[in-house]
């Protein structure tokens, strides 16, 4: 099975180059809210999609360190076709994270099932552990070259 490319289910407008929240919770509600505003998702179903990533965090930190967090709906009731959004946080945030670092990447899917989520999630932590394409990602400074850096950079490495 060939390696899923994030930007298959990410779109620029899911991208967001300077998260503004203060929390995690802030910053999950800020990228469901570019799926509202997109159309991919109903503001209706926005209040399901933020609970069930809630309560996934419930469970345990989707902090996975290095500066990155993967909040998560693993199987959602609310979409039909995976989403990604991607979100850039210049300070950082305390997202609980593994190794006890802020999170200044946020990678939110709405996984439309189990099986995709983990082919999602697998990709984004394979990459993740390459520091150089990580600082590469964080020098992004708006939505459409967030994009255009996974959909260039990630797509070219054997992850």
């Amino acid at each position: 099975m060939p390696a899923i490319e994030i930007t298959q289910h990410c779109r620029p407008e899911h991208c967001i180059a300077k998260l503004t929240g203060d929390s995690k919770e802030d910053v999950i509600s800020e990228i469901i809210d570019t799926f509202v505003a997109s159309g991919a998702v109903g503001e209706d179903a926005a209040a399901e999609l933020f609970g069930e990533i809630l309560a996934r965090e419930e469970e345990g930190t989707t902090g996975i360190g290095m500066g990155v967090a993967m909040p998560h709906a693993r199987a959602s009731n609310v979409v039909d076709s995976s989403l990604i959004g991607v979100g850039l946080h210049r300070d950082g945030i305390d997202f609980d994270a593994t190794d006890g670092s802020p999170v200044h990447m946020v990678f939110l899917i709405a996984a439309a099932d189990s099986e995709e989520y983990l082919r999602i999630a697998g990709r984004i932590a394979r990459v993740a552990r390459d520091n150089v394409e990580m600082k590469a990602l964080q020098r992004q400074t708006t939505a459409k070259s967030i994009h255009r850096f996974l959909e260039e950079s990630w797509s070219s490495l054997n992850a």
